[in-house]
C-alpha cells in the first residue's frame, strides 16, 4: 500500500522573521561569532563575510517565480541492500503522492529524516521534513512544513557540524544561499556576493561548492568564515555532492552536449580529475558510503564503482516508477530516496 504524504494547508507568511535577519537586531560583527541563548557559539559570522547584503528591490517585469514551471514529481523511499557483492533496492514505497512538486531530498546527518522541497501553491516553494526511521508508510504521516517565509526555498541540506540547514533563498528574482535552523526559522544569508546560486554542496563545516547561474554557468567554492569565493570550473551540472569520507566535491562537467563527465574536485587546490562518464544525458546521482555512484535512467537504477562500470541494479517500472532524476542515500547507506516523475506530470 502506498504511503501518502499529508501536506499542510496554505502557506504562512513570516515576513517579520526575514526582516529580523536583514535588520540590525543582531549586533555582533562578522569578526565576532554570535552566541545563542543557550551559550553556544555560532560557527558562522553574524553577517556575510564577503560584504553587506544588497537590497533586494522589486521583481523585474519579466520575472516568473521558479515554482510556476517545475514538473510534477514524487519521492520514493526504500532500503539499499548490500548482498553477494552487489546492491539492490527493497521495500520501496511512495512517500509523496500529490499533484505537485515534491523533490530535492537530502538526508539529515543522523539519517532520521529527509528534508525536501515542495511547491504548495504553484507560486512558492517551502522546505518539508519527512521522518524515515519508522519506514515510509508510517513516516509519511509525520511530514511537516518547516519554512514559512515570503521567499521560495530550494535544495535544503544540513550543514555539517550544525543543527541548521542551508537552502537556496529565492526572492523577487534573486537567489542567495541562506541558513535556517532545523525548525525552519531563517538565520540569514551565508554569502552576499554569490548570486544567483542554483545548487550547492558542503565540503566540510565551512567550505561549500556552489553552482552559479550564468553564461556560462560556473562552479564556485566559497568559505563561509572568510568570505573568499573562487571560480573552479565552467559548465557544471546541477548534481553536486560531497564524496563520502572526504572533503572533496563531485560534480558533472558538461564538455559538450554528448560528453558529460563525473569529476572529483579538491576545493582547496581548485583542481578536478575525471571519475567516469555519466549515463548518456543523465546528470543526477548519489554516492554510497562505500564509494559506489548511483544514477537513474528511466525506471532503471544503475551503480558504478572503481571495480565495475555502470551496472543495472534495479528496474522499478513494476512499481510505477518512471523518469528517475534526483537521488539521495542516507549517511549509513541503509536508506535511499528516489525522485520520479508523476505519470502524466
Amino acid at each position: 500500500m502506498r504511503a501518502i504524504l499529508h501536506l499542510g494547508a496554505g502557506l504562512l507568511l513570516a515576513a517579520l522573521a526575514l526582516a529580523g535577519c536583514a535588520t540590525g537586531e543582531r549586533e555582533e560583527t562578522a569578526e565576532e561569532p554570535a552566541a545563542s541563548e543557550t551559550g553556544t557559539v555560532d560557527p558562522f559570522p553574524a553577517e556575510p563575510p564577503d560584504g553587506p547584503m544588497p537590497e533586494i528591490g522589486p521583481a523585474p517585469v519579466d520575472y516568473v517565480p521558479t515554482a510556476t514551471g517545475v514538473p510534477a514529481t514524487d519521492i520514493w523511499l526504500g532500503s539499499l541492500v548490500r548482498a553477494g557483492g552487489g546492491l539492490s533496492i527493497s521495500g520501496l514505497e511512495q512517500a509523496t503522492d500529490r499533484d505537485g512538486y515534491d523533490n530535492q531530498p537530502s538526508f539529515l546527518l543522523d539519517g532520521s529524516a529527509i528534508l525536501f522541497t515542495a511547491v504548495l501553491d504553484r507560486r512558492q516553494t517551502e522546505t518539508m521534513r519527512l521522518e524515515v526511521t519508522a519506514g515510509a508508510e508510517s513516516a509519511a504521516d509525520l511530514a511537516e512544513q518547516r519554512t514559512h517565509t515570503e521567499a521560495s526555498e530550494f535544495s535544503p541540506l544540513q550543514i555539517p557540524g550544525q543543527e541548521a540547514f542551508s537552502a537556496i533563498h529565492e526572492l523577487r528574482g534573486k537567489q542567495y544561499l541562506w541558513r535556517y535552523d532545523l525548525s525552519g526559522e531563517p538565520v540569514g544569508p551565508i554569502f552576499a556576493t554569490a548570486e544567483p546560486v542554483g545548487y550547492f554542496a558542503w565540503a566540510n563545516e565551512h567550505v561549500v561548492a556552489m553552482f552559479i547561474l550564468g553564461d556560462p554557468a560556473t562552479l564556485q567554492v566559497g568559505d563561509a568564515l572568510s568570505g573568499e569565493i573562487r571560480i573552479v570550473a565552467e559548465n557544471p551540472g546541477r548534481s553536486i555532492h560531497r564524496i563520502p569520507g572526504t572533503e572533496e566535491i563531485s560534480f558533472v562537467r558538461k564538455v559538450s552536449d554528448g560528453e558529460w563527465w563525473l569529476e572529483r574536485l579538491d576545493p582547496v587546490a581548485g583542481t578536478a580529475v575525471r571519475i567516469t562518464r555519466t549515463l548518456p544525458g543523465r546528470e543526477d546521482y548519489a554516492w554510497t558510503p562505500e564509494g559506489e555512484i548511483l544514477m537513474g535512467d528511466g525506471a532503471r537504477l544503475f551503480s558504478w564503482s572503481e571495480d565495475s562500470d555502470w551496472t543495472e541494479i534495479a528496474d522499478l517500472s513494476d512499481l510505477g516508477v518512471e523518469g528517475i532524476t534526483r537521488l539521495a542515500v542516507s549517511p549509513d547507506g541503509a536508506r535511499i530516496a528516489i525522485v520520479a516523475n508523476r505519470p502524466g506530470g
